[in-house]
C-alpha cells in the first residue's frame, strides 16, 4: 500500500513538501515488507505449480504402476456379427487364439394365443391362466372382470413375479382379430422350460386358447471342434476372462477369436505420463537457465534452491536407471522403449518404437514399466517419488509451501504492525505541521498589525 500525503489547510508548499518526505520516509519500510512479500508469493506459487506437476505425474503413473493395471487386453472377433466380444477381465484373461463355431442361439419358451378384435375391449371372461415353472411349481394368476382384457392380462401377469413376461402383439395375419397375447419365460436355456397349461375362463366375449409354442433350448457353440452349451446368449469364461455376446448361428462358419494386448491404450498412457513428466522436467529447467535478468525474474523463483534441485536429481536419475531383466528380456532402460533424454532436458517419445518393443516382447516392457512381481518397475519408483512430494503432511514440497505460507503470514503481521505505527507517525507530523502553520499565520498577521500601527505612528507626526 502507499500511503498518501495529507493536505494542509494553507496549502503551504514548504510545509507540505516538507509533510510529503516525512510520508516517503515512512513508507519506505513498508515497501521493504512488501518486496519481501511479493519474493515469497513468487515463491510459493512456483511451488504450488510443482505440486500440480508431480499430482499429474502420479495420476498419469497409477495406471502403469502395477502389472495387472499396466496390462491391457483386447479381444478381437472375425465375424462380429455372429459372435462379438462384449468385455474382458485383464486378470484372467489369457493372450492367444481361438476358434468358435456357434451352431445355435439361447431362447425362451414362448406361447402365442389366438386372436381377439380389440385388446383393450373384447372381455375374455374370468378365471385363471396355470402354467409350471422349471422348478416343478404349478403356478396361477387369478384374472378379475376388472381386468379381462388382453391389456389387463398381460398387466397382471408382469405384475405376479413368476419369472413369466407377457405382451399384446398384433401379429398381421388376421384382419378381423389381430390380438394376441405372447407369454414368454424370462431366462433362455432348455432348463428353464415353461410348462404351458390351458387358459380356464368362463363368460367371455370368446375363448381363448393356445395357437403357437415354442420350447426353450440352449445355446450350442463348438470350441475347437467340441460342442459347449449355455442356457443364455450372453456367454462368459469360455475364452478365459472373455464375454461374448452370440448374434446369429451359422453352422460351419468358424470364427477365430484373438485376445492380445491393448497396445493403442496402453501407448495412450505411456505417452501422457511423458507429457506429465515433462511438464515438471520443464520447470526444472527453467529453473537452471540463468542469465543477468533470471534474479529479477518471478518466474525464476526458486533458482539456486537446493531442495528443488535435489527432487530434479532423483527424477532424472529414476528415469535414467537400469532395472535388472530376465534371461529372455533386453529391455533395462526407458531408452529401450523409446523414452529418452534431449538436449534441452525434458524427454522424447519414438511411438513406433514403444510399439515395436510391446508387439516383440510385452512381457519386457511390462516387467520395466509396473514390475515383474519381485522387482519394481520404473512407475513403481515414480509413484513413490511423486508421493513423497507431494505427501500430506511431510512431502518435500508440502513442507516448503507450509514453510513459505507461514513466513507469509509473519510478513503480513509485521507489515500490518508497521503499518500502524507508520500512519500515526503521519498523522502526528500532520498536526505539527498543521499547528507550524498556524503559528506562522499567527506571526505573520502579527507582523502586519505591526507594520500597521509604525505607518500609522508615522503619519501621525509628520
Amino acid at each position: 500500500m502507499a500511503f498518501e500525503v495529507p493536505e494542509l489547510p494553507s496549502g503551504n508548499p514548504q510545509l507540505q513538501k516538507a509533510l510529503a518526505k516525512v510520508v516517503r520516509a515512512e513508507q519506505k519500510p513498508i515497501d521493504k515488507v512488501d518486496e519481501r512479500i511479493g519474493k515469497i508469493d513468487n515463491k510459493l506459487n512456483l511451488v504450488r505449480d510443482l505440486k500440480t506437476k508431480f499430482s499429474d505425474i502420479k495420476n498419469a503413473v497409477k495406471p502403469l504402476a502395477n502389472f495387472n493395471e499396466f496390462r491391457e487386453l483386447k479381444a478381437f472377433s472375425s465375424h462380429p456379427d455372429i459372435l462379438d466380444a462384449t468385455s474382458i477381465d485383464k486378470a484372467t484373461a489369457i493372450p492367444g487364439s481361438y476358434e468358435l463355431e456357434v451352431v445355435q442361439l439361447a431362447n425362451a419358451s414362448s406361447l402365442m394365443t389366438t386372436g381377439v378384435a380389440d385388446r383393450d375391449k373384447t372381455e375374455l371372461g374370468v378365471g385363471w391362466i396355470s402354467f409350471s415353472t422349471p422348478d416343478g411349481s404349478d403356478q396361477d394368476v387369478y384374472i378379475g372382470s376388472d381386468e379381462n382384457t388382453l391389456d389387463g392380462i398381460a398387466a397382471k401377469i408382469n405384475r405376479s413375479g413368476l419369472g413369466v413376461r407377457a405382451q399384446v402383439v398384433n401379429d398381421g395375419t388376421d384382419s378381423d382379430e389381430p390380438w394376441r397375447l405372447i407369454l414368454s419365460s424370462e431366462k433362455t436355456g432348455w432348463k428353464n422350460e415353461v410348462d404351458w397349461a390351458e387358459f380356464n375362463f368362463l363368460d367371455g366375449d370368446l375363448d381363448l386358447d393356445r395357437y403357437k409354442q415354442r420350447d426353450a433350448q440352449s445355446a450350442v457353440i463348438k470350441i475347437n471342434g467340441q460342442p459347449i452349451y449355455v442356457d443364455q446368449n450372453s456367454v462368459k469364461d469360455i475364452v478365459p476372462g472373455v464375454t461374448f455376446d452370440l448374434k446369429k448361428a451359422v453352422v460351419g462358419t468358424t470364427v477365430k477369436v484373438e485376445v492380445r494386448p491393448d497396445l493403442e491404450k496402453i501407448e495412450g498412457r505411456a505417452k501422457d505420463l511423458v507429457d506429465k513428466l515433462n511438464g515438471a522436467l520443464d520447470f526444472f529447467q527453467n529453473q537452471s537457465r540463468l542469465d543477468a535478468a533470471s534474479r529479477m525474474d518471478p518466474k525464476k523463483a526458486l533458482s539456486g534452491d537446493s531442495g528443488i534441485s535435489a527432487i530434479h536429481s532423483q527424477l532424472r536419475g529414476l528415469i535414467q536407471r537400469t532395472l535388472e531383466v530376465t534371461d529372455e528380456s533386453t529391455i533395462a532402460r526407458l531408452t529401450d522403449i523409446g523414452i529418452v533424454f534431449n538436449r534441452n532436458g525434458t524427454l522424447d517419445y519414438d511411438k513406433k518404437k514403444f510399439e515395436s518393443a510391446m508387439e516383440k516382447d510385452f512381457e519386457g516392457v511390462s516387467a520395466l514399466v509396473s514390475g515383474n512381481g519381485t522387482l519394481n518397475g520404473f512407475a513403481n519408483g515414480l509413484n513413490k517419488l511423486a508421493d513423497s512430494v507431494i505427501r500430506t503432511g511431510d512431502g518435500t514440497l508440502t513442507v516448503r509451501e507450509r514453510n513459505f505460507t507461514d513466513g507469509k503470514a509473519r510478513l503480513e503481521k509485521e507489515k500490518e504492525i508497521k503499518t500502524g505505527r507508520a500512519e500515526r507517525r503521519i498523522e502526528r507530523a500532520r498536526v505539527q505541521f498543521a499547528r507550524a502553520e498556524q503559528a506562522m499565520s499567527q506571526l505573520s498577521s502579527m507582523g502586519s498589525q505591526i507594520a500597521n500601527q509604525i505607518s500609522s505612528a508615522g503619519g501621525a507626526g509628520g
